[in-house]
């Protein structure tokens, strides 16, 4: 049992990229024995195996996603409360993941419903700025690139860190906000 530390996102897509970003930056240090760090940007179909197989305890899974009311570069972290959507748009999301969709929401669905996430998860979402190719942040993203570093690894190697995180449904708004 260990810890996955994910990063989400598509590469060369700027802003979108900061989840990919952080994992591969994270991938180069030194992490005790049961902490695995990757890239989670394949199919989540194919993740549901892996998270099967390896059966980690807890997960930290990072990425950039645009939610209504947050300005960009803005870091919203929580434990995800793994309530799924209606039978409806969990079809709606295991077929975005078929075809190649790379979504945050997607891929913790599709990963919950099919029983390979540890029921500790923590999301850690960055408010993207810009949405076009290329290999730079934007500004504002970039301004936040050490602080998401060093957030992921502390909710990696201390569990009590990630347990104090609000509890929350996709998104981050707390249901008593919502």
């Amino acid at each position: 049992m260990g810890v996955l530390v994910g990063g989400l996102g598509y590469r060369n897509l700027r802003d979108h990229s900061i989840g990919i970003a952080v994992s591969d930056t994270l991938m180069e240090r030194g992490w005790p024995q049961g902490i695995c760090v990757e890239d989670v940007s394949y199919n989540p179909v194919a993740l549901v195996e892996h998270l099967k197989e390896e059966k980690f305890e807890r997960a930290v899974i990072v990425a950039a996603v645009q939610r209504p009311g947050r300005v960009p570069g803005e870091v919203t972290a929580y434990r995800w409360d793994g309530k799924l959507p209606s039978d409806e748009l969990i079809q709606a999301a295991v077929v975005d993941a078929v075809t190649g969709v790379i979504f945050l929401d997607n891929t913790l669905i599709v990963t919950r419903h099919f029983g390979g996430l540890p029921e500790t998860t923590a999301v850690v979402e960055i408010e993207p700025e810009v949405h076009e190719f290329g290999e730079s942040f934007s500004a504002a993203v970039a301004a936040t690139f050490e602080t998401v570093c060093e957030l992921v690894t502390t909710l990696a190697v201390d569990p009590q860190a990630l347990l104090a995180l609000p509890r929350a449904p996709l998104g981050g708004v707390s249901r008593e906000r919502a």
